[in-house]
């Protein structure tokens, strides 16, 4: 799915009030952060998903190992959002 479907998916969603955010350590939710207040309006461009969207990594990860690890914690992160989807239930 292209990121502008998955963005155009969670705006019908919310609208529809079926789904809490996605967490911001997730590709959704740090890109979701950039739209609604992460960025400059005066200066707003529209971004493709890059880790400089991801709040910080975690501690002591550097390098490759950065990377592995903030999408490590994305995936757990999102599995965790959609349980709680599943179950019916927001955050």
């Amino acid at each position: 799915m292209s990121k502008s479907a998955a963005i155009g998916l969670l705006a019908g969603r919310f609208a529809a009030g079926k789904d809490a955010l996605p967490p911001p350590t997730t590709a959704l939710g740090a890109l979701l952060g950039h739209i609604t207040g992460g960025a400059e309006a005066d200066t707003f461009q529209p971004m493709n998903v890059n880790f400089g969207l991801f709040p910080d990594a975690p501690p002591g990860a550097r390098g490759r190992d950065r990377k592995k690890a903030m999408s490590e914690r994305a995936l757990t992160d999102l599995a965790g959002w959609l349980r709680v989807r599943r179950a019916g239930g927001a955050e």
